[in-house]
């Protein structure tokens, strides 16, 4: 029996999806942010557990362990990564440095320009320029040439040139980064950037990712880490850059909604995946995602390929707070540490959470099915003196007025999404997952108008079981240029020695060309366009149309071609609830049953006031919804009136 491992360590907690193909099981704990590998192991020895085991004999049966993180988003937002230093071409420096973004993690007194001569830059230079970067504290080096030709070779001559003078058994050694390794992109101010920017990421990512492996390797497990890029697919740590993990999570979560798509024929579907910190928002249509080449990150212009997710600050932690009378939720977070009040962990604002826990929605004995015991009394008072009694409010009013004021938040960036595609919302879908989306998915839903809103029994871990839909991906770029055909010759024969250094058989191998083109109603805005599969002959024809329709970059995608893995199955049988509990409505305070989610059976037609409860994922059906359950465990709330709940 082989088991596939799949992690999503988010800021409030770490997600896990174990599967054999013919069982599934969810894990769910507290992210550890001193330490992410203990909330990892822990994860993993949850689902060691539920299968009688322990975690070493667990490892030894498993051939695939996929991780994402948010670590590169954390690291960017609390700026907690290393000085940078960069070297940088004169010429280029001329054009680039007073452009460069303010947000940039770069400080100017870490910029050394180097003069390239005929002969390039000189050995001596290039170790005047580094002493003075690290005596102004530079950790990690950045090399950016001027571009042009052989930028390649000229950049390394300068990485070999440090790595003579700070061989790397010395203490002083630092890493040392190329642009043209990171990026081969046409504007030079995006090739600084991305440098940077991957530069400033790389310490903690690569400390972390190894730190993991090793643990995993030492508990038994036999097979490279696989790591969940922003493009949604997967590399080994050793084969993949720090900047490539930004948005690992989110895009995890896009692909799992991709596979529900395919299988429920919807032709255009919004994602909506509401967090602790934020809610993500991301489009498909017939079951693709929408790539960007060049998104910001933290207010940085990059190139990199990623998945096209909007983030808004609101999610179930976020924290709800009146200024002149007027009530706000987000963009502020409690976090993993102190969390809501109602974590009992010293949280002392009121969050989206603590106001679902006043209404009675959550079973404080049963949270995380019973791991962690909820502070209903801590919840409602942060509640009661922060919200309700300066508005004159009752506290049950209070939380609605905060259910209501995150939901218009979400509803509003979704709406905005969807006039942005010109489609109606009646003719839309919504999937809804993350810890915090079966808490206000009706009401969102309420808001928008849209035609169908679908939530998952694999909710509060639905990234995690993305990655499970994941295959390993490289990518490879090349400018167009009279040498582009054997360039993309020499990257097809890398492309294949990489991927059968993955283990991958040659029939398995997929290869895909993409070009980038200047969008023209847009100066200066790229888009990707899909060239499709390629033989392995990529014909002349094709080459030369490419370089003289004005293509910027040339990328060769290569993936592992790998079934879907199938979808859970709702089972069969009557509907019973198995408890009741009141709860205070809007109308007033109701006795609700609620209903173990994995058991309500497909076809089912659930009548509001309801609960869905499972050990890790809780889903409110309100008084007058009915709520439909498919054969994968789905649960869909119909077309409503548009403000009705």
């Amino acid at each position: 029996m082989s088991y596939t491992i799949n992690i999503d360590t988010g800021g409030t907690f770490t997600d896990g999806f174990i599967t054999d193909q013919t069982i599934s099981i969810r894990t769910k704990v507290e992210t550890t942010p001193h330490d992410l590998t203990a909330g990892i192991l822990a994860c993993i020895d949850q689902g060691a557990t539920f299968l009688g085991v322990t975690r070493p004999e667990l490892l030894q049966n498993t051939e695939t362990v996929r991780f994402s993180t948010t670590l590169s988003t954390n690291t960017l937002i609390n700026r907690s990564g290393p000085k940078v230093g960069l070297l940088i071409g004169s010429r280029l420096a001329e054009l680039v440095v007073n452009t460069l973004p303010e947000d940039l993690p770069l400080q100017e007194e870490l910029i050394v320009c180097l003069d390239e001569g005929s002969g390039g830059v000189d050995a001596k230079g290039v170790s005047e320029a580094v002493h003075q970067l690290l005596e102004r504290g530079a950790r990690i080096l950045v090399v950016a040439l001027d571009s042009g030709a052989d930028l390649s070779e000229r950049e390394t001559a300068v990485r070999v040139a440090i790595t003579n003078d700070f061989p790397r058994h010395y203490l002083g050694a630092v890493p040392v980064l190329c642009s043209n390794q990171i990026t081969l992109s046409n504007s030079d101010v995006i090739r600084v950037n991305t440098a940077i920017v991957n530069a400033y990421l790389h310490h903690d990512m690569s400390r972390v990712l190894y730190r993991v492996e090793d643990q995993l390797r030492l508990d038994g497990y036999r097979y490279p880490l696989l790591v969940a890029t922003a493009d949604a697919g997967t590399a080994r740590v050793a084969k993949t850059t720090a900047l490539r993990t930004w948005g690992s999570g989110p895009a995890g979560g896009v692909a799992g909604a991709s596979a529900y798509s395919h299988k429920l024929d919807l032709n255009y579907v919004l994602t909506l995946d509401v967090g602790g910190t934020s809610s993500d928002i991301s489009t498909l249509n017939d079951s693709r995602w929408i790539y960007r080449v060049q998104p910001s990150i933290a207010n940085v212009p990059v190139a990199l390929p990623a998945v096209d997710i909007d983030s808004i600050g609101i999610g179930g932690g976020s924290i709800a707070e009146l200024a002149d009378g007027v009530l706000t939720v987000g963009p502020q977070s409690a976090g993993a540490q102190p969390g809501p009040a109602a974590f009992g962990l010293g949280g002392n604002q009121a969050t989206v959470t603590d106001a679902i826990a006043c209404l009675g929605v959550l079973d404080p004995l049963y949270f995380l099915g019973g791991r962690k015991k909820l502070d209903l009394e801590a919840a409602a008072l942060v509640v009661k003196h922060q919200i309700a009694d300066p508005l004159d409010l009752s506290i049950y009013e209070a939380a609605w007025k905060v259910i209501d004021t995150a939901s218009y938040g979400i509803a509003q960036a979704l709406l905005e999404t969807i006039a942005e595609s010109e489609h109606k919302p009646e003719d839309c879908a919504i999937f809804v997952f993350g810890g915090a989306g079966g808490y206000l998915a009706q009401q969102i839903a309420s808001v928008t108008g849209v035609g169908s809103t679908y939530v998952f029994s694999s909710n509060p871990v639905f990234s995690a079981f993305g990655l499970s839909t994941l295959a390993i991906s490289h990518s490879y770029e090349a400018r167009p240029g009279p040498q582009l055909d054997s360039e993309l010759k020499d990257l097809q024969r890398r492309a294949y020695r990489d991927m059968q250094g993955e283990a991958i058989d040659l029939g398995k191998i997929v290869l895909s060309l993409e070009a980038e083109f200047e969008v023209p109603e847009h100066p200066g805005e790229i888009q990707a366009v899909q060239l499709g599969d390629v033989s392995e002959e990529i014909s002349d024809k094709l080459v030369g149309e490419l370089v003289s329709n004005g293509a910027l970059l040339i990328r060769l995608r290569a993936t592992e071609s790998i079934p879907t893995p199938p979808l859970p199955s709702s089972p069969s049988g009557s509907l019973s609830s198995t408890s009741s509990r009141i709860i205070q409505w809007r109308t007033g305070e109701l006795a609700t049953p609620v209903f173990d989610w994995d058991q309500v059976p497909r076809g089912a037609e659930v009548q509001g006031p309801a609960i869905l409860e499972s050990v890790d994922s809780t889903l409110v059906v309100p008084p007058a919804v009915t709520l439909t359950i498919g054969d994968n465990c789905e649960a869909v709330f119909g077309q409503q009136e548009v403000g009705g709940s």
